[in-house]
Order: structure tokens, then C-alpha cells, then sequence
């Protein structure tokens, strides 16, 4: 893997949305569905998109409500990136997409933040102890 993508797989993977979420390859995804491509698309980075994109991410991936990366984009804003994955072959249909909830994807969701907390909880005890 090149070492951009892994760089900014690493930066995904620290947002509160991917905590707890490995991102050893491009199309791993969080308790939700989203995929690294999900993410820079709210975040506006056009440039990470591309990288993205370039290395064979899945731009059809739906995630929370059932959101491909081009609604996102579409939702947050993001027009270059919303012309840039349309130019590249993502379905256009997505942008009239309704939100839909999963309450198996936001449970899963919610114990991966849980157990975040608890890694911190313990990070944090150690390092005190450490410290005293």
C-alpha cells in the first residue's frame, strides 16, 4: 500500500466515527458501513478523495442511512468532490437517497465508541500510575 493511503487511512482512522475501526485496506469499514471515502467527502478533502478513488475504493459503498460517499458529499456541500465522483462512474440515483435507520449499525456503533472509552479509561490509569 502506498504510503499516502496509508497515512491517510491512519487519519481516518482516529475520527471519533472510526475509533476502534481498523483500516488496513481502503474498503474496510466502520460499525456503520462507511468507508474512508465517506469521511473525507464530509470533511471536503478533494485531494484525499482522488487518492482514494485512484487506489479502487469502493465509491458505491452505502454507510450510515444507507449513504454512498456521493451523497455525503452531496449533503455536506462538497460540489467538486460531488462532480469529481460523478466523472469517475458513481451512480447519480444516490443523490436522491432517504435516510435510513439501522438500529443494529448504530448498536454496533455505539459499543465500538463504548469500548473506545474504556481503552481511554485504561490508557489514562496507566499512565497515572506510571506517573505516581
Amino acid at each position: 500500500m502506498k504510503k499516502a493511503l496509508r497515512e491517510l487511512l491512519h487519519q481516518v482512522a482516529s475520527v471519533p466515527d472510526f475509533i476502534g475501526t481498523e483500516l488496513r485496506d481502503k474498503n474496510d469499514t466502520n460499525a456503520f458501513g462507511d468507508n474512508a471515502l465517506h469521511c473525507v467527502c464530509v470533511w471536503g478533502d478533494l485531494e484525499a478523495a482522488k487518492l482514494l478513488v485512484e487506489n479502487g475504493i469502493n465509491i458505491e459503498q452505502k454507510g450510515e442511512g444507507g449513504f454512498t460517499p456521493l451523497k455525503v458529499a452531496d449533503d455536506f456541500g462538497h460540489g467538486e468532490i460531488v462532480s469529481y465522483l460523478i466523472s469517475k462512474g458513481a451512480n447519480v440515483d444516490a443523490l436522491n437517497a432517504e435516510f435510513q435507520f439501522d438500529p443494529e449499525a448504530d448498536a454496533r456503533h455505539m459499543k465500538s465508541l463504548q469500548d473506545g472509552i474504556e481503552e481511554l479509561k485504561e490508557k489514562i490509569r496507566t499512565e497515572c500510575d506510571k506517573n505516581a
